[in-house]
């Protein structure tokens, strides 16, 4: 039987969104997931594939209502035309070109509620292309980029936090700023500012102005049109850049009820699995279930099993590139192909802490720990991008092992704001 709608007006959804309420993302998912899947699977897609596309499209809107109003007069198939235009730009990236996608939905929407899933899809492919090209950011220019986008931080906050001198502070993060819009604006074939007027508009944006000043490059955006768009361009690709990198709380709650629903919706398999394959593994895990429930406790392992799920994606940078057999063998949860086509390319590329990261996560579920553990300081010692996610697996290698201590230890050393702390947060309660 199934359960009474929740829904009563399509507009909860939006709401749902963007207080991150637990029983609208479990609505949307029971409603939209399975369809969406289908579509993906049947247009060249795989499984993970439509779990990426389906959390994007989320997100999103989350992203878009968050800075402007966003009615809906039928979710349905506003989200179903967003998860079909994200996919669309997806296959060009790939070089691919899919006949078929054209919309169905597009004949019983509104016209507004049309213009508004262009809306969406435009802001969010730039803000995708925009942490694109912020990864491949040097560290130190990420995190200075971070704290100066985060709202209400102080210079001298910044300072702290990069170890940079405040009177520098401008020149650091115009350097920082020029190698990300030199490919944004390739990539748009858009003018760039000059290297004064960048860092102007940084200061002017960032209200490090003197009132002299501001008042001067004021009247230059009223008279000069060109500069007028480039600062506007600049301004809004660091809006979004912002949502993507600053600390929200409220983005980083609704990512982790994604993450969840994942697991749950979109199994990480085989699409081509034979009917008796399928009931060999289904005996298989029921007898692994069996063997839990009767010789290991429960408690622990499902804790572990619950927090332990991840994925490797396709790193953007040639430094930490990995075999794409690697990527595939991980995510379909064969641990012992991916780490010795890991250990290759660790053997010529030691210095991968990408592949060096997600060998430990694999040799955490061989329960080979203190090699894990191993890669995983290294890891945390010695990137700024994945030291959360480090601390974060070091404290399962130890709940692996039932030290509940040394697991709270490692929890407690990722800050409030990284992006994984509210499930630093729930594992925590889970251990009390």
């Amino acid at each position: 039987m199934s359960p009474e709608p929740l829904i009563h007006n399509d507009q909860e959804y939006i709401e749902g969104l963007l207080h991150h309420k637990p029983a609208v993302i479990e609505s949307i998912y029971q409603r939209f997931a399975s369809k969406e899947k289908r579509f993906i699977l049947q247009k060249s897609g795989h499984v993970k594939d439509a779990a990426h596309i389906f959390e994007e499209a989320l997100m999103d809107i989350y992203y878009f209502a968050r800075r402007h109003p966003l009615k809906v007069t039928d979710f349905e198939p506003f989200l179903q035309l967003l998860c079909k235009r994200i996919w669309e730009q997806e296959l060009e990236r790939r070089g691919q070109r899919i006949p078929g996608l054209e919309a169905e939905e597009l004949s019983t929407m509104s016209r507004d509620d049309i213009q508004d899933v262009e809306d969406v899809l435009k802001e969010g492919e730039k803000r995708r292309m925009a942490y694109h090209y912020y990864l491949a950011l040097s560290d130190e220019c990420k995190e200075l980029l971070r704290w100066s986008l985060t709202e209400g931080c102080l210079q001298e906050d910044i300072a702290a936090e990069t170890h940079i001198p405040v009177g520098d502070l401008p020149e650091h993060r115009a350097a920082c700023y020029r190698s990300l819009f030199r490919d944004i604006d390739t990539k748009l074939k858009a003018n760039s500012l000059s290297e004064n007027d960048l860092l102007d508009t940084d200061r002017f944006l960032s209200g490090q102005m003197n009132e002299a000043d501001r008042k001067a490059f004021t009247s230059r955006l009223q008279t000069e049109a060109v500069l007028n768009q480039q600062v506007k361009r600049f301004d809004a690709i660091r809006q979004l850049l912002a949502q993507k990198i600053c600390i929200d709380t409220n983005r980083d709650e609704l990512q982790h009820l994604l993450f969840t629903h994942r697991n749950a919706w979109y199994t990480l398999k085989d699409n081509y699995t034979t009917p008796i394959r399928n009931y060999v593994i289904l005996t298989a895990l029921i007898a692994a279930g069996m063997a839990i429930l009767l010789y290991i406790s429960p408690w622990r392992k499902n804790i572990y099993r619950q927090f332990a799920s991840t994925e490797m994606q396709i790193p953007d940078i040639d430094s930490v590139r990995v075999p794409e057999e690697a990527i595939k063998q991980f995510n379909r949860g064969h641990f012992n192909e991916a780490v010795v086509l890991l250990d290759h390319t660790l053997t010529t590329n030691p210095g991968n802490l990408y592949a060096r990261y997600y060998r430990g996560v694999a040799l955490i579920d061989q329960n080979r720990l203190e090699d894990a553990r191993k890669d995983l300081l290294a890891v945390y010692n010695n990137s700024n991008e994945l030291r959360n996610e480090a601390s974060f697996y070091l404290a399962l290698s130890y709940l692996k092992e039932g030290r509940k201590q040394q697991c709270r230890e490692w929890l407690l050393k990722i800050p409030p704001g990284a992006p994984n702390y509210p499930k630093v947060q729930k594992l925590i309660e889970e251990l009390k």
